[in-house]
C-alpha cells in the first residue's frame, strides 16, 4: 500500500497553492460523505428502535457488527487504491463506484421491510448496512488520500480542509437537521417518512460524489513506481509512526464521545426534553454557520500558534458544549439550544480541519523520511477509527437503554422517564465529556510541527497530473 516517491520529478500542478476550483471540486465530495455519516449516525438508532421496533441492544449490536466488516474492507481498499493503475488516476475510479454503491445503500437501509420477526428485519438491515459500509469505504479511503498527493505545502493542506469543512457542515446540516425536520412534517413515527426522505437524500449524495469525481480529473496524483507488497509490513510501518499513533488516539477518544451523543440524541430530544425534531433546524443551522465562520479563524490561529494549540481550543469548546446537555431541562429555551450549536460548531471545525491537516502532515512526514508514500494505509486506518467509533455509539446506547428497560411497544416519543432519562443523559453528555477530556490529554503528546516536518527532508516530488 505504498509508492516509491524517488523516481519522478514531474510535480505537475499543485506542488504549492492549488486553484480554488480544484479545492471546491474535491471538497464537494465531503458533502455526500457527511450526509452518509451523519444521516446514519443521527437517524439509524431511532429508526431501528422506534420505527422498526427492534430491541435496543439488538439494534446497537447489528450496527456494531456491520462495522466490523471495515476491519477487512478498509485496509483492502487502501491497498487496492495504492496499487491501482488507471489513466484516470489510481484514486478517482474508486470515487465513481463507491459513490454509486453508498448512495443506493443509504436508501435501502431506511426502506427496510418490516417482517413479523424482529430478527428477520434486523437481518435485512444488517445486510444493507454491510453494503453501505463497503460503498462508503470504497469512496472515502481513496478520497481522503488525495490531498496528500495534491500539494506539498504545509499550510495549503489546512486550506484544502478548510474548504472541505464548508461542505461537511452543509452536508451534516442537511442530513442531521433538515432531513429530520422533514420527517417531523411527514410524521416522525411513520415508516414511509424515512423511506421518502432517504431516497431524496440518496440522489443528493450521488450527485455530490459524482461532481467530486468529475472535478478532480486534473488533480495531481503520485505514481507507483515500486511498492512494499506485504500488507503486514505496510501497516507495521504505519504503526511505528509515533505522530500517527498519537493522532489516532485523539480521534478515537473524541469521536467516541461524538458518536454516543449522535446515537442517543433524537431519543434525548423527544424523551428527556420534550422537543420535536424541528429544533434540529435551529441547532444544526447555528452549528453549520459556526463551522463555516470558525474554519478560517482556526486555520489562521494554527498558523500563528500551531495546529495542536488550535486543536486544544476546539476540544475545550467541545467539552463545555457537550457537558451542558446534562443541565438541560424539559422545554429548554431556543437560545440555549443555539448557544450549544456555537460551542459544538467550533469543536466540529477543529475535529475536521485540524485533525485532517495533521493527518496529511503525518503522511508527508513519513514519505520524506522513508521515500515511500502510504496515503492509502494511513487513510484506511483513520477511516476505520471513524467508522468503528460510529459503531460503538449505537452499541453503548443500545445496551444502556436495554438496561434502563426501554419499552419498544410504546410510540418512540412517549416519555418513559426514570432510568431511561438517566441513561440518555449519561450517553449524550457525561460519557462524551469524559472522552473529550481524554482526547485533550492524548493531544499533549502530539509533537509534529512545521519545523520538524521541514527537518525530515525536502518534499517527495513523484507526481503526475491526471488526465
Amino acid at each position: 500500500m505504498a509508492t516509491n516517491v524517488a523516481g519522478r520529478a514531474d510535480a505537475g500542478a499543485g506542488v504549492g497553492r492549488l486553484p480554488v476550483s480544484l479545492k471546491l471540486g474535491w471538497g464537494i465530495g465531503a458533502f455526500g460523505v457527511a450526509m452518509l455519516m451523519n444521516g446514519i449516525a443521527v437517524l439509524i438508532f431511532f429508526y431501528l428502535v422506534g420505527i422498526l421496533k427492534i430491541e435496543p441492544a439488538l439494534a446497537g449490536t447489528i450496527v456494531f457488527v456491520s462495522k466490523l466488516f471495515d476491519v477487512a474492507t478498509d485496509p483492502i481498499v487502501g491497498l487496492w487504491s495504492d496499487r491501482h493503475a488507471s489513466p484516470r488516476g489510481r484514486r478517482r475510479p474508486f470515487l465513481l463506484w463507491g459513490g454509486v454503491v453508498s448512495a443506493a445503500s443509504f436508501a435501502l437501509i431506511f426502506s427496510s421491510p418490516v417482517f413479523d420477526s424482529q430478527w428477520l428485519t434486523a437481518g435485512y438491515v444488517f445486510l444493507a448496512l454491510c453494503v453501505y459500509t463497503f460503498g462508503y469505504t470504497v469512496f472515502n479511503v481513496p478520497y481522503m488520500a488525495m490531498p496528500a498527493e495534491m500539494t506539498d505545502d504545509y499550510h495549503e493542506r489546512s486550506s484544502i480542509h478548510a474548504y472541505r469543512i464548508v461542505f461537511v457542515s452543509a452536508g451534516s446540516f442537511l442530513a442531521a437537521a433538515i432531513a429530520p425536520a422533514i420527517i417531523e412534517r411527514l410524521g416522525r413515527t411513520e415508516w414511509t417518512s424515512y423511506a421518502y426522505v432517504s431516497s431524496a437524500c440518496a440522489v443528493v449524495i450521488l450527485a455530490t460524489m459524482m461532481t467530486a469525481y468529475a472535478s478532480t480529473s486534473r488533480a495531481r496524483f503520485t505514481e507507483r513506481t515500486s511498492a512494499m507488497t506485504r500488507l503486514v509490513e505496510e501497516f507495521d510501518a504505519v504503526r511505528r509512526n509515533r505522530h500517527f499513533l498519537r493522532l489516532i488516539g485523539v480521534k478515537f477518544a473524541q469521536l467516541s464521545g461524538v458518536q454516543l451523543t449522535q446515537a442517543a440524541f433524537l431519543f434525548f430530544l423527544v424523551q428527556t426534553l420534550g422537543l420535536s425534531f424541528d429544533i434540529l433546524v435551529v441547532y444544526g443551522g447555528v452549528l453549520t454557520l459556526t463551522t463555516i465562520v470558525a474554519a478560517p479563524l482556526l486555520v489562521a490561529f494554527s498558523k500563528r500558534f500551531g495546529k495542536r494549540e488550535a486543536y486544544y481550543v476546539a476540544a475545550g469548546f467541545y467539552i463545555v458544549g457537550v457537558l451542558s446537555w446534562a443541565f438541560a431541562v424539559e422545554g429548554e429555551p431556543i437560545w440555549a439550544i443555539g448557544l450549544r450549536g456555537v460551542l459544538i460548531g467550533v469543536a466540529a471545525t477543529g475535529n475536521v480541519v485540524l485533525a485532517m491537516s495533521m493527518l496529511t502532515d503525518i503522511i508527508e512526514y513519513d514519505s520524506r523520511r522513508t521515500g515511500v508514500r502510504r496515503e492509502g494505509a494511513y487513510t484506511a486506518l483513520y477511516s476505520f477509527v471513524e467508522k468503528f467509533t460510529a459503531a460503538l455509539g449505537p452499541l453503548v446506547v443500545g445496551f444502556a437503554l436495554q438496561l434502563a428497560d426501554f419499552d419498544t411497544s410504546l410510540p418512540p416519543d412517549v416519555p418513559q422517564g426514570g432510568n431511561v432519562d438517566t441513561a440518555l443523559v449519561i450517553t449524550v453528555a457525561i460519557l462524551p465529556a469524559i472522552m473529550g477530556a481524554i482526547a485533550i490529554w492524548l493531544l499533549t503528546g502530539y509533537k509534529l510541527t512545521e519545523s520538524e516536518l521541514a527537518a525530515a527532508g525536502p518534499p517527495a516530488n513523484t507526481a503526475k497530473e491526471e488526465t
